[in-house]
């Protein structure tokens, strides 16, 4: 009882921050119409909801935009024009108190009912906003994009428009030079993976068919491949790094994850491995350049989970998805 008790003084402190920043805030821009989005998902959630920035400034110009988040995805946002502030997602009954009371003219929570639980006060976190729009957890994939579930939870309607990143002009320093290709082959639960034998085999034969250079991404697992040509840097990167890599690539390999909606931003030409997933059996998840098959070819195993897709057909689709795109690659 009294370590609850202590938690909530700790949460409420912290949310007391956020309100006098922002009145503080409100006192040197009081022409602003200020904007708080709450987004405690996953990387690739946050980076398919971007469009959202540019319609709410359109919509409340002026404005003055705070993102709440857990601060491993600050970077995400760090160099956007329209984001003011990211605010730490420190507590996950932030957004729980943020609905019922919060200093900003508007305030959209971006994520579904019971998606997070707080650990101490085990207060499973409910969107009223989704459930009236009957977006729920079991079926928010079977006809929308993360953009569309975005979108609509900011009182903007179904979107469909290309997610941008903005960072600055700096290159990511590789060990070699000229074109190259980028894989991400690992999610964060694994339910979304291919089998690391097929990767390595995938990798022969489009170094062996188009002579190219390959950078391999991440945070964990990288593939036990060693080969002239190909660099893991799988825990060697920053999320800033790691976008910068994706953004000077010719082509990327991945799966449904965060580094493949940072491509879809880039728009880098793609073969997107995808399965099964949850109680989904096929999902949208793009919105702009990866909707267009001559962009990225969105491979997906019908029958089950990706690891069940075959190495054959992964090929077919490789060569399909180099021959569409053959104006965006640079060879070597």
């Amino acid at each position: 009882m009294l370590k609850s008790f202590l938690y909530w003084i700790q949460v409420i402190l912290y949310v007391g921050r956020l309100f006098l920043w922002i009145q503080l805030e409100r006192w040197k821009n009081p022409q602003k119409v200020f904007i708080g989005i709450a987004m405690d998902g996953d990387l690739g959630d946050m980076v398919a909801s971007e469009p959202i920035l540019p319609e709410l400034a359109a919509k409340y110009h002026p404005v003055h935009i705070t993102w709440i988040c857990h601060p491993s995805y600050f970077p995400i946002f760090q160099f956007h024009p329209l984001v003011d502030r990211m605010w730490e997602q420190k507590f996950t009954l932030l957004t729980h108190i943020l609905l019922r009371f919060n200093p900003f003219d508007h305030f959209f929570a971006l994520h579904l009912s019971d998606f997070r639980q707080d650990s101490v006060t085990k207060i499973s976190i409910k969107n009223p906003k989704a459930d009236a729009l009957n977006l729920r957890l079991d079926n928010y994939y079977n006809e929308h994009t993360l953009l569309e579930v975005a979108s609509q939870l900011a009182d903007l309607g179904k979107l469909n428009i290309q997610p941008q990143l903005y960072l600055d002009q700096i290159p990511y320093s590789l060990p070699f030079e000229g074109a190259y290709w980028v894989i991400h082959t690992k999610s964060n639960n694994g339910m979304r993976d291919w089998r690391d034998d097929y990767w390595m085999s995938l990798l022969n034969f489009a170094m062996d068919t188009w002579s190219i250079q390959c950078v391999e991404i991440g945070q964990k697992n990288p593939l036990p491949f060693e080969r002239p040509g190909f660099k893991s840097l799988v825990g060697k990167t920053s999320l800033i790094d790691s976008m910068k890599i994706i953004r000077g690539a010719s082509f990327f390999i991945g799966l449904d994850s965060g580094p493949t909606h940072m491509a879809n931003a880039f728009k880098i030409p793609a073969l997107v491995i995808c399965g099964e997933f949850a109680n989904f059996k096929t999902y949208r998840s793009y919105s702009g350049a990866y909707q267009n098959p001559n962009v990225a070819n969105i491979l997906f195993n019908t029958k089950g989970k990706a690891d069940g897709l075959s190495l054959e057909t992964v090929k077919t689709a490789l060569f399909d998805a180099v021959q569409k795109t053959q104006i965006n690659l640079e060879k070597l």
